[in-house]
Parts: C-alpha cells; structure tokens; sequence
C-alpha cells in the first residue's frame, strides 16, 4: 500500500491534472453544472429513441451509463462550486 502512495505522491501526470484544475476550474465553476444538464438532455433523447425503438438493449445502457455520468458531474460541479465560493470578479 505504501508502495501505491509512494508512485501517487511522485506522479507528475497527476500533479499536472490536479494543476490544471487548480488553474481552470475556479473561473468556470458552472461548467461542470451545464456539462451535466447537456449530459442529462442527450440521455433523455437517448432513453426516448430507446423506448421508440422496440427496446434495444444497447440503447439502454448507453443512456443509462449517460444519466449516472451526468448526475456524478453534477454532483462533483456542485461540491467544487461550493469549496471554491464567490469568485474573484464577484
């Protein structure tokens, strides 16, 4: 286990996302909100061909696996919107 902290901590591809975050995020708070409700209109029209379509089972999933990808946006933009607080042009 430490093995795994050790080769996490010493990661640069890591600190390079965590960075990027720390960098973009903050100015754009709401654009993990709005990619989820775009995200939750293409797996409504995703449901509605599914169930028009005779129940194909592909159909299904994809817009299934869409509902829970949007709503786990949703909830991280919700969280980092809160942590972060009024902006600096606020």
């Amino acid at each position: 286990m430490r093995r795994l902290i050790r080769s996490l901590d010493r990661a640069l591809w890591l600190a390079n996302l965590l960075n990027w975050f720390r960098v973009n995020i903050p100015p754009r708070r709401g654009i993990l909100i709005f990619s989820a409700v775009l995200l939750l209109a293409v797996s409504l029209i995703v449901h509605l061909v599914y169930f028009a379509s005779g129940q194909n089972a592909w159909l299904g999933i994809c817009g299934f696996s869409l509902l829970h990808v949007a709503l786990i946006i949703g909830f991280l933009g919700v969280l980092l919107s809160e942590a972060l607080g009024k902006g600096y042009r606020e």
